[in-house]
């Protein structure tokens, strides 16, 4: 039987719990991370360290929300039947699993390209915290801004890499812009609340994260990755019609 959007392929199941839609906005932010924290030297990142950097927040990303369907599963089951553990085409046991080895797999990978350890169990801290949180506490928005913050914070403390004053104020730019469309992100759930709009609305703000990106790289005049995190907005929509990215 040939895989459809009701009966999805297990490969499909998978990159829906990693939210898979959203890893072009991920991987626009490690490149504005690398380039913005290095904003004072001349040397470019390699391709194969951009790459596996790409590859780290990806793992990072999918394994937090992964883990978010496991800590989720009870009140998806209540609003989001469709989804993978609610609907049993994948365990709750297995999911968390999985996702603690993406989550592992990630901070790995950042750590043997030379981040600190504590950065990085930094990050896994806000993610993990952020999945136990964010259904009992509105204010776990800042959690969720923490997220993206604390993967960049933590690419930022790869060697030859510093806190540029200009890439302090990316991540700050970056925290707000999150916050705000977590906020409406959560009025969906809302009783009364316009949750198809809402809903098409959030999808269109995670496509357009890279643009937050663009602004700083364009100021300091690095006009190629400014370019490259521009592209990440329609290849973000473009997966959002393919897999799952909220």
């Amino acid at each position: 039987m040939k895989p459809t959007e009701a009966n999805p392929s297990p490969f499909r199941l998978w990159l829906d719990l990693a939210r898979a839609g959203n890893f072009p906005s991920v991987w626009s932010n490690v490149l504005a991370a690398l380039i913005l924290s290095g904003a004072g030297s001349d040397a470019w990142p390699s391709l194969s360290w951009i790459s596996i950097a790409f590859v780290a927040g990806s793992l990072a990303y999918a394994g937090g929300t992964t883990l978010n369907d496991v800590f989720d599963a009870g009140f998806d089951r209540q609003h989001r039947p469709e989804r993978a553990i609610p609907t049993g085409r994948v365990s709750r046991t297995t999911a968390g699993w999985v996702g603690s080895l993406q989550l592992a797999a990630g901070l790995g990978l950042l750590l043997w390209l030379g981040a600190s350890t504590l950065a990085a169990a930094g990050l896994a801290a806000t993610i993990l915290g952020y999945n136990w949180l964010h259904k009992r506490w509105t204010g776990s928005v800042v959690l969720m801004a923490g997220c993206r913050v604390m993967l960049a914070v933590t690419i930022a403390t790869l060697p030859g890499h510093t806190f540029q004053p200009i890439f302090i104020a990316w991540i700050t730019l970056l925290f707000f812009y999150i916050v705000v469309l977590s906020l409406l992100a959560r009025r969906e759930y809302h009783p009364g609340a316009p949750a198809e709009k809402l809903g098409k609305l959030v999808r269109k703000l995670l496509a357009f994260i890279p643009f937050v990106d663009v602004l700083p790289l364009v100021y300091i005049g690095m006009w190629i990755p400014a370019l490259a995190c521009a592209l990440s907005v329609p290849l973000g929509k473009w997966a959002q019609r393919k897999v799952a990215s909220g």
